[in-house]
C-alpha cells in the first residue's frame, strides 16, 4: 500500500482501492479513483472546482456537505462500510456534521483532536498547537505504528514539527511528509 500527501488534509491511498480524502489539495492528483471521501464541510477540506478535476467512481460525504456543495454522492454516517472503507465518528471543530474514515489501517479524522475507537496502523492528524496534549493522549490510547501530521500550510510547518517532537518524546513514531511525498507500508 502507498499513501501520498497532497497538501492540506488531502491524501491519496493506493491499496486494494484507490482513494482520495478531503480533495482540497495543493498538488494535483493523478489518475482515477474508486472513492473520494470528504470528512466535513469546511472549505479547507473540500474545493468543488478541484473536485471537478478528479475522475472517480463514488463520492462519500456527510449529508450536510453534499447538500451545501450540491454534490452527487452517498451520504454517510458513522457505522457504515463501503468495500473496505469504514465510516467512523469524528469531532471536527465547528463542523455541522463530520466523519472519520478508516481504510486498510489508515485513519483520517479530518481536523478532529479526538479520534474514534479503532485499531489504526497509521493515523493522519491535524497539528494545531492548542491541541498537542489531546493528540498525545489519543495516540497513547490508539497506539498506531505511525502518526503523520497533516492539515497545515508550509508557513506553519512548525506546528507539525512541534507535534512530532511531543509524540516522539513519548515513544510514538511520527513522520512529516513533504507535499507529494509518499510512504509505502
Amino acid at each position: 500500500m502507498k499513501l501520498t500527501w497532497l497538501g492540506n488534509s488531502c491524501v491519496v491511498i493506493d491499496g486494494d482501492l484507490r482513494v482520495i480524502i478531503d480533495p482540497n489539495y495543493l498538488a494535483e492528483p493523478e489518475g482515477q479513483f474508486d472513492y473520494v471521501l470528504i470528512t466535513h464541510e469546511h472549505d479547507d477540506h473540500i474545493d468543488v472546482e478541484k473536485l471537478k478535476k478528479i475522475e472517480y467512481r463514488k463520492l462519500l460525504a456527510p449529508k450536510h456537505t453534499l447538500e451545501l456543495y450540491k454534490l452527487d454522492g452517498i451520504a454517510v454516517k458513522p457505522g457504515m462500510t463501503f468495500d473496505d472503507i469504514e465510516v467512523l465518528e469524528s469531532w471536527c471543530w465547528k463542523a455541522i456534521e463530520s466523519v472519520s474514515y478508516l481504510y486498510q489501517g489508515v485513519l483520517h479524522a479530518g481536523d478532529s483532536a479526538k479520534f474514534p475507537d479503532c485499531n489504526p496502523r497509521i493515523v493522519l492528524t491535524a497539528c494545531f498547537p492548542d491541541y498537542y496534549n489531546d493528540y498525545l493522549m489519543e495516540m497513547k490510547r490508539l497506539k498506531p505504528e505511525l502518526v503523520i501530521p497533516i492539515h497545515y500550510k508550509s508557513e506553519k510547518r512548525a506546528n507539525a514539527e512541534g507535534l512530532k517532537d511531543i509524540l516522539e518524546k513519548e515513544g510514538i513514531k511520527c513522520k512529516i511528509l513533504e507535499i507529494k511525498e509518499s510512504i509505502e507500508f
